[in-house]
């Protein structure tokens, strides 16, 4: 039987120095963290991705460690499980436009509409329904199911996002085979050398079923500045 797979999208306390909670209108937070964000263009990356993920469904596991590179411009497929790709898949891999990274937040940002403290005193952003396009699995818009949770912190006076977790609000299905009724994704971004903040990892969870079946998929991703 084919596996059961949910395609997974690709992802010090300073709480006291920033707002602390309220509901967000034009604030000058939210405006700084749209800057920051837009600021950073994906034509300045260059990266290594390594993709680890594990699917489980219809009684059978498949895993998988997949290497790929981004030199601003391009993907490149380096290897699946320490094998070369085969042509049609360097091919499929080069044809991706979605880059990953800190400057995907200035649209997630924008849509906050609420700050709260945690309860270690960090500053959180709420964004209680994603943008429209924000997340695409199995060329389908789900962003309207997610929603956003950032942690906030501060270099030189300005704030930053140092981890968003996305998760579903409500069950959803992502097509006519498949039910979704958990998804989770946390992105984990870091300060490089020169203060700009970088996405360095992402944890992805999804549960769901397909035909009655239970299933999902888990997967790690690690990036690696060049």
């Amino acid at each position: 039987m084919k596996p059961f797979a949910l395609p997974l999208i690709f992802l010090a306390l300073t709480g006291a120095s920033l707002p602390q909670v309220g509901t967000l209108s034009e604030t000058t937070l939210r405006t700084q963290l749209v800057a920051s964000a837009a600021a950073v263009s994906p034509a300045d990356l260059s990266f290594e991705r390594v993709t680890r993920l594990e699917r489980k469904g219809g009684g059978s596991k498949v895993k998988q460690t997949r290497i790929e590179r981004w030199d601003g411009a391009r993907w490149s497929l380096v290897s699946i499980n320490g094998e070369t790709p085969s042509n049609g898949e360097k091919a499929k891999a080069a044809r991706d436009n979605s880059v990953p990274g800190y400057h995907q937040l200035a649209k997630i940002m924008a849509a906050a509409t609420e700050q709260k403290l945690s309860a270690d005193g960090r500053t959180l952003l709420l964004v209680p329904v994603l943008p429209k396009g924000t997340v695409v699995a199995d060329g389908k818009d789900i962003s309207e199911h997610l929603r956003g949770e950032a942690v906030l912190g501060m270099r030189g006076g300005t704030p930053w996002v140092e981890r968003l977790t996305v998760t579903a609000h409500e069950p959803f299905k992502l097509n006519l085979l498949i039910k979704v009724t958990r998804f989770e994704q946390v992105n984990d971004y870091r300060l490089d050398a020169n203060g700009t903040p970088r996405l360095v990892a992402q944890s992805n969870g999804s549960v769901g079923t397909m035909f009655g079946i239970s299933g999902g998929e888990t997967s790690e991703v690690l990036y690696a500045y060049r």
